[in-house]
C-alpha cells in the first residue's frame, strides 16, 4: 500500500542530532522484537513499557510478517509509567492479535478486545501471500510530552493530541527535541495454555527519534517505515549497526528442536535472497599432553565451505537439518555451528552484495503433554 504523505511536515530538531546506538540498558527511542510466534500452541504476548514517569508518549506499533515484511500498524497512547500489551495467535488459517488494554485508539479498541485478524486487514489491504504465523515488530515513537510531574494523563487528552499533530498542530507542552532515549522499553513473551515460557526483550536503540512529527504520514491506517518516522538517513546507521557477517551458536541433542530464525529488518520487498556458509563443530575434546593441554576441535568441520541461501525478511533454520548435511551427522552430538559470510544477493538494505543487517534468535522447543511451547530463547553472538 503507497504511503500518501500529502502533508508531512517534520519539524526541525534542537539541538545535536545523535547517532543511533545499540542501548544497552533495554531503553531507548526504538524498539525491534526480532520474532513472534503465532502457530498452534503457541502465542506470543507483546509488551511495550513507558518508563518515563512524568512524559506521555505516543508510538506505533507495526507487525510485520515474514515473507515481505508486509505490515499491520496502529497507535499507542501512554501515559507517563505505562504500559501496552496485546497478544499475537494462530486462529484458523489466520493470526489474530487480541488487546484489551486502554492504551489502544478508541476507534479500535472494541475490536481489539475481541480479536482482530492481522491476516485479513493485510489482504484487505492489497497485500498478498501473506504468512503472519512468523515475524517480528517494531515499535516507532511519535511524540513526547512533558506533563510536568508524575501523575496518570486521560487517554482521551493523548489522542487529540495525536489528532493535533495529524492537522500539522503543535501541543504545548510537547518535547521538541523528540522522544528521548530513556523512554520505552519492550519485551515478548512466548506463552503456552497461557501461561509464558520464555521472555525476550526487544532489542532497544537510542538517538533514533530526534524531532518533532506532524502531518497525514503519521495518521492511523497509513503504512509505518523507518523513512518517515526515523528518516533515511538514520535507517541506514541503524542498518549499518546491525551489519555483520557471522553468526555463531552452540547445539545439543544433534540440533534436535533447536532452530536459528534470521530477522533482515528494513528490506521490506519481496524474493530477497541472502547467501551464506556453515561450519559444524563437534565439541569433544582431544587433549594432547605434549600440546600443554590445547583444546582442539574434532571432528573437524564436514560441511564444505560452499553457498547456502536463506529467503524471506524472516528466514528459519533447523540446527537439526544442517547437522544432517553432514557427511556423518552421528559424530555432531554437541557442539558449535558458524553461519557466516551472510550477504544480500537482491537489492535491499545497504546493497546486493553486501553483508546483510541482522537480529539472531536461538530457539529451542519441548513438549508438554504431547504440545510444543517454547524452552528457550536468546540472542546469537554475531561478528
Amino acid at each position: 500500500m503507497k504511503k500518501f504523505l500529502i502533508g508531512l511536515s517534520i519539524a526541525a530538531s534542537m539541538g545535536f542530532a545523535a547517532n543511533p546506538s545499540i542501548s544497552n540498558d533495554k531503553l531507548g527511542d526504538f524498539l525491534i522484537a526480532p520474532v513472534y510466534l503465532a502457530q498452534p500452541n503457541i502465542c506470543t504476548k507483546i509488551t511495550v513499557f513507558n518508563t518515563n514517569t512524568t512524559h506521555s508518549v505516543l508510538a506505533k506499533v507495526a507487525l510485520r510478517e515474514q515473507i515481505a515484511s508486509n505490515e499491520v500498524d496502529f497507535p499507542i497512547f501512554l501515559s507517563p509509567g505505562d504500559v501496552w500489551s496485546g497478544t499475537v495467535c494462530k486462529r484458523g488459517n489466520e493470526v489474530v492479535l487480541t488487546s484489551k488494554d486502554d492504551s489502544n485508539h478508541p476507534k479500535i479498541s472494541a475490536l481489539l478486545a475481541k480479536g482482530k485478524s492481522i491476516t485479513a486487514q493485510s489482504i484487505k489491504a492489497g497485500h498478498k501471500n501473506v504468512d503472519f504465523t512468523t515475524g517480528y515488530v517494531e515499535v516507532y515513537p511519535i511524540a513526547e510530552f512533558d506533563e510536568g510531574k508524575e501523575k496518570k494523563v486521560d487517554k482521551s487528552v493523548l489522542v487529540k493530541r495525536w489528532d493535533m499533530l495529524i492537522k500539522g498542530k503543535c501541543p504545548s507542552n510537547i518535547v521538541k527535541t523528540g522522544v528521548d532515549g530513556y523512554s520505552l522499553s519492550g519485551n515478548i513473551a512466548y506463552e503456552t495454555a497461557k501461561r509464558a515460557t520464555v521472555i525476550l526483550p526487544m532489542i532497544a536503540f537510542k538517538g533514533a527519534h530526534d524531532k518533532v512529527l506532524r502531518g497525514s504520514a503519521i495518521a492511523y491506517g497509513n503504512d509505518t517505515g523507518p523513512d518517515i518516522l526515523l528518516g533515511t538517513k538514520k535507517k541506514y546507521q541503524i542498518l549499518k549497526l546491525l551489519q555483520h557477517s557471522k553468526a555463531m551458536f552452540t547445539y545439543t541433542n544433534y540440533g534436535k528442536n533447536q532452530y536459528v530464525v534470521f530477522t533482515y529488518p528494513f528490506g521490506y520487498a519481496k524474493n530477497q535472497i541472502r547467501k551464506y556458509k556453515v561450519s559444524v563443530r563437534d565439541m569433544s575434546e582431544n587433549k594432547d599432553a605434549k600440546k600443554q593441554e590445547v583444546v582442539i576441535f574434532s571432528p573437524t568441520p564436514k560441511i564444505k565451505p560452499k553457498n547456502n541461501f536463506m529467503k524471506n525478511e524472516v528466514a528459519v533454520l533447523s540446527v537439526a537439518d544442517i547437522i544432517s548435511k553432514t557427511s556423518n551427522p552421528s559424530m555432531f552430538k554437541e557442539g558449535q555451528i558458524q553461519i557466516e559470510d551472510i550477504t544480500n544477493v537482491t537489492d535491499v538494505q545497504l546493497g546486493a552484495g553486501k553483508n546483510a543487517s541482522f537480529i539472531a534468535t536461538y530457539i529451542t522447543f519441548d513438549k508438554e503433554n504431547n504440545k510444543p511451547y517454547v524452552f528457550n530463547a536468546s540472542y546469537i553472538p554475531t561478528k
